[in-house]
């Protein structure tokens, strides 16, 4: 009988080198995992911030119907604001696939849009402006049939320092909404309208921005306010003190739009450089995004392109948000 050998496994436990390795070993990964934590802390969006902001009495009634100077809105980036947004893009995509036109107006600082028709008189053979091929002849025929005020939609194409807020008019099929209002056929029926606001805050200092979906339910109806998504900005490290004006805060949105027109009729250099489309009319559209933390140009207003340059506004506006637009003007031709 063979005798027993002695036996060679180790007994249990880390011998003084390898404790101090696994010691060492250790604290590099609660460490590193610290400080990733902490870069999380800091860099996360604050979803849950809000801010009690001081507006007027006349747009909050215009916007929302509300009779108050005060609201309550997220501070951006927030992505709960983000997902809303997504779904008006959405329905912006719907509306206009099916339109048979698209008219952007711009309006002044601090002016509400208070017109959201559900349809619009016009007779080709009667009418100042019997062919309504663009933007601009959109804004004068509502002026000409009395349904606007002439300060209620600015005249300017494209670039307007004075002209952060705007309205989409999109447009869609009249037949089987005049018959049953008892038209005569001499009606545009109007499918949607959207607004986009910036407003600058004082209290506090920063940038209230809001885009709205106002449609009608029936063909008889009335439009009413359908979606909305609305964000504040705080200013920007680069902004000094209160907001300034438009054109020089380093804190700003605009353009909104940039419009490639169909008719080439010569009216300006300014003008003429952004009428290159003259077979299939488009705009550029940019909404603001809540996802953003600022409204700041994040370089400034500097540009190698001329003001009359539609590429500039493209330059300004690319990458500043992710709400971008390529919308035909008549997306039937």
């Amino acid at each position: 009988m063979r005798p027993t050998a002695p036996s060679s496994r180790r007994r249990a436990g880390f011998s003084l080198a390898e404790l101090l390795v696994a010691l060492a070993l250790g604290a590099a990964v609660i460490g590193a995992t610290t400080v990733a934590y902490g870069t999380l802390l800091r860099t996360q969006p604050r979803a849950g911030a809000t801010a009690t902001i001081t507006l007027t009495t006349t747009l909050l009634t215009a916007f929302y119907g509300l009779n108050q100077s005060t609201l309550n809105v997220n501070v951006a980036p927030n992505y709960g604001v983000l997902a809303r947004a997504e779904n008006i893009r959405e329905k912006f995509h719907a509306d206009t696939l099916g339109a048979t036109a698209v008219f952007c107006l711009s309006r002044a600082t601090d002016v509400p849009n208070t017109y959201h028709p559900f349809q619009i008189a016009h007779n080709p053979a009667t009418d100042t402006q019997a062919h309504i091929d663009g933007p601009e002849k959109f804004r004068a025929h509502l002026v000409a049939k009395a349904l606007v005020t002439a300060t209620a939609f600015t005249a300017v194409r494209n670039t307007s320092t004075t002209a952060p807020n705007a309205s989409i008019f999109v447009l869609t099929y009249s037949d089987a909404y005049t018959s049953a209002t008892g038209g005569t056929g001499n009606m545009l029926r109007v499918k949607a309208v959207y607004d986009i606001d910036l407003v600058r805050s004082n209290s506090p200092l920063g940038y209230y921005a809001s885009v709205k979906r106002w449609a009608a339910p029936s063909a008889t109806a009335s439009s009413t306010l359908t979606d909305y998504y609305d964000i504040f900005y705080p200013l920007s490290p680069q902004a000094n003190g209160t907001p300034g004006a438009w054109a020089t805060t380093t804190d700003s949105f605009l353009p909104l739009w940039v419009a490639f027109e169909r008719n080439f009729t010569t009216e300006s250099t300014s003008i003429d450089a952004f009428k290159k489309a003259r077979e299939h009319p488009f705009y550029f559209i940019w909404w603001p995004d809540p996802a953003a933390k600022t409204l700041s140009l994040y370089g400034g207003t500097t540009s190698a392109y001329t003001v009359a340059d539609p590429r500039k506004n493209y330059n300004l506006m690319a990458g500043r948000t992710s709400f971008m637009f390529t919308v035909p003007i008549f997306p039937t031709l």
